[in-house]
């Protein structure tokens, strides 16, 4: 009974002993590594950088082919003659309207919010209705009206914001106060209001399109202005159709912003540049440098004025024609306004928060399209590692492979083989990755197969010529007299004695991969939609904006050099296992042994 349950123990026992070289090849290493200062910086690193790819999902902010809007009220200050001042942020809501009156600035903004400038200069945010967005202010002798979506419209009296809404629930556009006082609405549905005897009265205009704004030269005398080329002239309490020169298709096209600046000069401006102009008899368009879409005007005199628009859009009027202003700021504009020497223009649009530097928000600044770069760094940190152990094993499994059997066959295998190597040795990994994008298109898988492809010719070489040193030993002799197969020598006997080398190989490998895939997805071969830190200094070059935005090219780069030293150092460590001539200065340095066991037992 005791032989027999001792027999499978025995054979179980003598099966795993020949694993045993295995697992002290592959401790080896380890122990090494932790011996040496230099090597246990470089695991260190390499492991932080394992980490990051790890819980990449975890350390990433944005997502990282998210295009980052900004949201903001603002405002760019000018005087007459174009001196344009600093640009000021004054909350976190576009600001739809602003309205000057003496020393009163009130800014009508989105999310039911009223911006009110204070006597030290602060902006004050009043939150009214955060279910509307406001769309106009005005500012009368004893109050501050606001209007927006849903016939919403609050007045502010004695301290205290009131609500003094439309039965209709239409959205208003425009407010406006004329000379004598009495306040104007205009808003949806060819809608007009005015505010008589503490009620909203509607008056009769004949349209049925949307209504913009309305502007007064005199207390009889007013323009109204909306979509598809509406104008309406307001006089002595009539509603008019004006007069064109011409019918162009400027005239169809929907209008936004307004000034009337005298009976004898006004203009409008809206969708896709169009600028009609005014002469006190007709209106006729006006030829504009800019076919985005004008949201706002001001007259400053007969031969100055300026409209503006989308993506920072600036227009300049000289008294004969309008020219593009340079751009102060690509953030869309939604209007322009003058009190005296000092005029404004504020919105904006949400915008692309594009290459802005770093900061609490982006840690490594943005791209050109928005994006965050430190999403795109930790994301990439995944494809580094996957390329560089996957390509590396690829590399050291042929390369060990090739260099075990011609080192360990020699004669003609030899040859053969290592002409095989002299072949590889003369093609360069580009051109030959070049080849392969063209024929199976960029991929990530691509870049894999051409660093494994192309450079395990190095690990075949200096495996061969440990093999062809170990198959020359004694064991290696006596295992043939033994009658061990050709197989068993080379897996039980001069593998385990190759190993170390192999591993060597595989750090150094891993490196190159590295390094080769940066260059390879930099010159364009890599995968469009997989973020790596090649790829994404590849689109940093071809933004153009890698001369100025250094935050864009210096994390990818130095990720790229941390993980390489990080590799070397490790390798550097491990090169005691192949050096003899390290052997003396490091306790750590194992001997080479030899395999036991070679003769069968009696």
């Amino acid at each position: 009974m005791n032989n027999k349950n001792a027999s499978p123990k025995k054979g179980l026992r003598e099966r795993l002993k020949y694993l045993k070289p295995f697992l002290n090849t592959i401790l080896e290493p380890v122990k090494i590594i932790f011996k040496d200062p230099l090597g246990i910086a470089g695991a260190i690193i390499f492991s932080i950088i394992v980490l990051i790819a790890i819980f990449a999902p975890l350390l990433a902010t944005h997502n990282p082919a998210e295009m980052n809007e900004r949201i903001e009220g603002s405002l760019l200050a000018f005087s007459p003659g174009g001196q344009w001042q600093d640009y000021e942020i004054i909350g976190d809501k576009p600001i739809n309207d602003l309205v000057i009156r003496g020393q009163q600035m009130i800014a009508a903004a989105e999310s039911g919010s009223i911006m009110m400038l204070q006597e030290d200069g602060s902006w004050q945010e009043v939150k009214i209705d955060a279910g509307i967005d406001f769309f106009a202010a005005t500012v009368a002798e004893d109050m501050i009206l606001a209007a927006g979506e849903q016939g919403r419209i609050y007045s502010y009296q004695n301290g205290s914001w009131q609500e003094n809404h439309l039965e209709q629930e239409i959205d208003i556009y425009g407010l406006t106060v004329s000379p004598g006082g009495t306040i104007y609405a205009v808003g949806e549905e060819g809608s007009v209001f005015s505010w008589q005897e503490e009620s909203w009265q509607q008056l009769n205009t004949g349209s049925s399109r949307t209504l913009k704004d309305i502007n007064f030269v005199a207390a009889d005398d007013a323009i109204v202005i909306g979509e598809r080329g509406t104008i309406i002239h307001y006089r002595q309490g009539e509603f008019l159709a004006p007069q064109f020169r011409s019918f162009t298709d400027e005239t169809f096209r929907d209008l936004n912003g307004l000034h009337y600046f005298s009976e004898e000069l006004a203009f409008a401006v809206g969708e896709r540049g169009t600028i009609m102009g005014y002469d006190g008899t007709e209106w006729f368009a006006m030829r504009s440098d800019s076919s985005r879409e004008l949201r706002g005007v001001t007259i400053i005199s007969s031969e100055e004025a300026y409209a503006v628009g989308y993506r920072g859009t600036i227009q300049q009027y000289d008294g004969e024609s309008w020219q593009t202003h340079e751009r102060i700021t690509r953030r869309g504009y939604r209007g322009i306004t003058t009190a005296g020497e000092t005029g404004y223009i504020y919105g904006v649009d949400p915008y692309v928060n594009e290459l802005a530097p770093p900061s609490r928000e982006h840690f490594f600044g943005t791209t050109h399209l928005g994006r965050d770069i430190w999403s795109q760094v930790i994301y990439g940190s995944r494809t580094a590692l996957m390329v560089g152990i996957i390509a590396a094993l690829m590399v050291n499994l042929l390369g060990f492979t090739v260099g075990l059997i011609s080192g360990y066959y020699r004669g003609g295998v030899d040859s053969f083989l290592m002409r095989v190597v002299d072949i590889m040795y003369g093609m360069p990994l580009e051109p030959f990755a070049i080849v392969l994008v063209l024929i199976f298109g960029p991929g990530l898988w691509i870049i894999i197969l051409a660093i494994g492809l192309l450079t395990w010719r190095t690990n075949a070489r200096v495996i061969r010529s440990q093999v062809l040193s170990l198959v020359e030993r004694p064991f290696i002799k006596a295992a043939r007299i033994a009658g061990a197969s050709n197989i068993r020598i080379m897996l039980v006997h001069i593998a385990p004695n190759v190993l170390p080398l192999a591993f060597l190989q595989l750090a150094v490998a891993m490196g190159y991969a590295i390094t080769a895939e940066a260059t390879l997805s930099f010159l364009g071969l890599g995968p469009p939609r997989v973020y790596s830190w090649g790829t994404i200094l590849h689109a940093a070059r071809l933004s153009g904006a890698w001369r100025t935005a250094w935050w864009w090219i210096i994390p990818p780069g130095i990720f790229i050099s941390a993980t390489v030293v990080s590799v070397f150092l490790v390798s550097r460590a491990l090169e005691v296992l192949t050096n003899p001539r390290l052997r003396g200065g490091n306790e750590s340095a194992p001997e080479p042994k030899e395999s036991q066991d070679v003769l069968p037992h009696e």
